[in-house]
């Protein structure tokens, strides 16, 4: 009655090969496949409609076919540059030289998807940690995972559209949204990330909605985790209301509390069965923020107007960054690699806990807060303080302590916050003693 592509199973007991009880909604939704998206014209902007591909740009790749002689293109000729090499020493006492072919690469224009191989070299990786439901997905890398989320919005996004985003959301994801013109539409989260019953409540309001926007792993600025089987209820709701979901991820690196029993969550690209998924990556917090490379992973037919509007506008990601982090993973090798991610989870994990602990220090009974599993955030909500703008824009500017306002985080203009966003990134234990102590000071004086 529904189609032969649609396996759905009903059963009583366990699903087959699983100890999960078959209790739910979602645990039934999930054995429900639908077709997988194959038709993205209904979520295109009319700008992204408007895009051609460049003619200049779709013949680069075609100048490194050997024996292809190239009249074609406006490469400036390398002999002009003023660099003949290019060693880094890195941490570990070890350095980084780049051979001349490599650095030729670094230094010349390139393609707008990202150097041939460090682009296969990521889908690979990809891949690999999120195993990923189809095989003809397509990655682009990009000038940071910022320009891509922008250039994702652009393509998905016109004004007078309804998005979903979270409450409270990403300030820099609300700064790609503004000038687009849409309609932000809340929806409320928790510890845990996305409330699905709000979500399925501002789809029943606004049922022409047709993207989410998440950030699922040590959300900015909550710090919030959403558990793998909230993810399974949220996909499932997208999939049941036709919504593309924007994974935006850039703290996947940063998850500081996996054991063998309890392992990272499942990414929303690793469910992705329908093909609805736009997931962003970064090396920012693991690598550098300077080398600006993130990447945007999922069906080709949206990556490829990504590809498009990057022709039009940066052209491509810098060579010599891209250069750099494939020349440095591909020493490092996956032990490597692992070695290196294992080291600054244990980085942020020891701020993490240096940092709570000083807010049971200074911060109770005046704040309250939730411990993040990922990222470098803790989100506080101030006891006694209704709007913490002002708190902290007048009187802890004054007595030198920055927190953000909640209120920058919030998608619906004009509403005042009682929270605060607080990194430990950065600062010493004992600046972090100190800012802490000022802000409890601060509090104390309000009540």
């Amino acid at each position: 009655i529904f189609s032969a592509s649609i396996r759905l199973l009903l059963v009583s007991g366990p699903t087959p090969g699983s100890s999960r009880p078959f209790s739910s909604v979602t645990h039934c939704f999930a054995e429900l496949k639908m077709p997988a998206l194959r038709d993205y014209a209904a979520f295109l902007s009319r700008r992204s409609r408007r895009r051609k591909p460049s003619a200049i740009r779709t013949l680069t790749p075609l100048a490194a076919i050997p024996g292809m002689i190239s009249l074609a293109g406006g490469l400036p000729n390398p002999s002009g540059f003023p660099f003949s090499g290019l060693s880094l020493s890195l941490a570990d006492g070890k350095s980084l030289t780049l051979s001349p072919e490599a650095l030729s690469k670094a230094l010349q224009y390139s393609p707008s998807p990202g150097l041939p191989d460090f682009v296969a070299m990521l889908k690979t990786k990809t891949n690999a940690i999120h195993n990923i439901p189809y095989p003809d997905f397509e990655l682009c890398v990009g000038v940071g995972s910022q320009d891509l989320l922008s250039k994702v919005f652009d393509a998905v996004m016109d004004e007078g559209d309804d998005v979903l985003v979270e409450n409270p959301t990403y300030s820099g994801a609300l700064a790609a949204l503004g000038p687009i013109g849409c309609n932000l539409r809340a929806v409320d989260t928790d510890e845990h990330g996305i409330i699905p019953s709000s979500l399925e409540k501002v789809l029943q309001a606004y049922p022409s909605a047709k993207v989410l926007y998440t950030i699922p792993t040590g959300q900015n600025p909550s710090g919030a985790t959403a558990p793998t089987q909230r993810r399974q209820e949220v996909y499932a709701l997208a999939c049941r209301h036709n919504l593309l979901v924007v994974e935006d991820d850039p703290y996947w690196f940063l998850y500081l509390d996996a054991t063998p029993e309890h392992p990272q969550p499942k990414s929303y690209l690793s469910l992705d069965t329908e093909r609805r998924v736009l997931r962003l990556d970064s090396f920012s917090k693991v690598l550098s923020s300077g080398l600006r490379l993130g990447w945007v992973t999922g069906p080709k037919e949206l990556i490829e107007q990504v590809h498009l509007d990057l022709q039009g506008s940066c052209m491509h990601a810098s060579g010599l960054s891209q250069v750099l982090a494939q020349e440095l993973l591909s020493r490092w090798g996956e032990a490597g690699w692992a070695s290196h991610v294992s080291a600054v989870q244990a980085l942020y994990r020891g701020r993490r806990d240096t940092f709570l602990g000083l807010c049971e220090k200074h911060l109770s009974g005046l704040a309250e807060w939730a411990r993040p599993s990922a990222g470098m955030f803790v989100w506080m909500r101030l006891l006694g303080v209704s709007d913490s703008s002002k708190l902290i824009s007048q009187k802890a500017m004054a007595q030198k302590v920055l927190l953000v306002p909640g209120q920058a985080f919030l998608p619906t203009p004009g509403v005042i916050s009682a929270h605060v966003r607080a990194s430990f990134s950065l600062a010493t234990p004992e600046q972090m003693d100190e800012g802490l102590r000022r802000l409890a000071a601060l509090l104390r004086d309000e009540h």
